[in-house]
């Protein structure tokens, strides 16, 4: 029996998650997708690019609607229980809304697996591909200089234009300076080019300011840990790494475009996220006390009002974080700690109730 009631509540519960998660990021593509078909259609791409390019956006998209459709999903399902008198069977046979979230435990869980998966694998890849394609669709020689400034082990470096695969640089100067910060070095290259690990500066001159020109121009290697997956990365509004990857940058064995904050920030986020769907769950049970008579409209906004408060929340924590004001420690894990212990709170009410 409970067996039974177990795997129709997941169901009922993670398929109503399921179908609004779908419903969420078909409707992200339908506001993102007007706004680059133009551009795609414009490089020559066809409608095979226009599918290609959505492709390659759903894990992000995803990843962004699955908080709203942990919440939304539980809130309907609920709700709908409710008004079949479901629930009230269900507390009438000595089933409380307790139980039933112990039941459901498994479709967080599997959400969160789902989230993990997003995170650490599909959204990078999925990006750094995109980035990619976009990229390669135009000449490299065509493009408009659009300088980028990046702080590598070996000193800045400043580039107008890079290849598709990053593999290739265009208009290259490095700054390299003293420990007091003045200008030590500055040395200019056509090109460089990645090559067995390391970089080939092609048509390199240094010009020492305390005496003036140095070396001709000539053909050398510069070593440093800035990888053409670094410089694909560049382009990106929002970088996506994986845990792996933040690490590597925090530790210095990637470069940085960011305060180290940031990626501290983000790197506790990725620990913290995959329990929003059941900190969501928690904050939904209201719906499950609508009477089956109508009404009901205070609880769904209750629900909806915490749901949306713990986007804010975290968001706000997390702006917070990045920025360095506040630990990532707390930035992380502030929002989800205190609306999980509402959730609880919450669910411990309407227990009662």
């Amino acid at each position: 029996m409970k067996r039974v009631l177990g795997n129709y509540l997941r169901r009922r519960v993670g398929g109503q998650i399921l179908g609004l998660l779908l419903a969420l990021t078909a409707l992200i593509q339908l506001f993102e997708l007007p706004e680059v078909t133009g551009e795609v259609l414009d490089r020559g791409l066809g409608v095979m690019g226009v599918l290609k390019y959505a492709a390659l956006r759903t894990p992000a998209q995803l990843q962004i609607a699955l908080p709203l459709a942990g919440l939304l999903g539980t809130m309907a399902a609920f709700f709908a229980m409710a008004r079949t008198r479901e629930i009230t069977a269900l507390r009438a046979a000595g089933v409380g809304l307790g139980r039933v979230t112990l039941y459901l435990v498994p479709v967080p869980l599997l959400f969160a697996l789902l989230h993990v998966a997003l995170v650490q694998r599909l959204v990078p890849a999925a990006e750094n591909a995109l980035q990619t394609w976009w990229d390669d669709s135009e000449p490299l020689e065509q493009r408009e200089a659009d300088p980028e400034w990046v702080r590598t082990s070996n000193g800045i470096l400043r580039f107008d234009r890079h290849s598709a695969d990053g593999m290739r640089l265009l208009d290259v100067r490095i700054f390299q300076r003293e420990a007091d910060g003045l200008l030590m070095l500055r040395t200019r290259a056509r090109e460089a080019n990645w090559r067995d690990g390391a970089w080939q500066l092609e048509d390199a001159e240094d010009l020492i300011p305390a005496t003036g020109n140095g070396p001709v121009t000539d053909t050398r290697r510069w070593e440093s840990n800035l990888r053409p997956l670094d410089v694909v990365s560049l382009d990106q509004s929002e970088p996506h790494l994986s845990s792996v990857d933040l690490a590597a940058v925090i530790s210095g064995e990637r470069v940085s475009t960011r305060p180290a904050s940031f990626y501290q920030t983000v790197l506790m986020q990725t620990f913290a996220a995959p329990f929003t769907v059941f900190i969501m769950m928690l904050l939904a049970v209201p719906a499950a006390l609508v009477s089956e008579r109508g009404g009901g409209g205070g609880r769904m906004l209750v629900a909806l009002v915490l749901g949306l408060g713990f986007l804010l929340v975290d968001g706000i924590f997390s702006a917070f974080g990045t920025s360095g004001r506040i630990g990532p420690l707390v930035a992380a894990f502030s929002a989800p700690a205190a609306f999980a212990l509402i959730g609880l709170l919450q669910l411990r009410s309407c227990e009662k109730a």
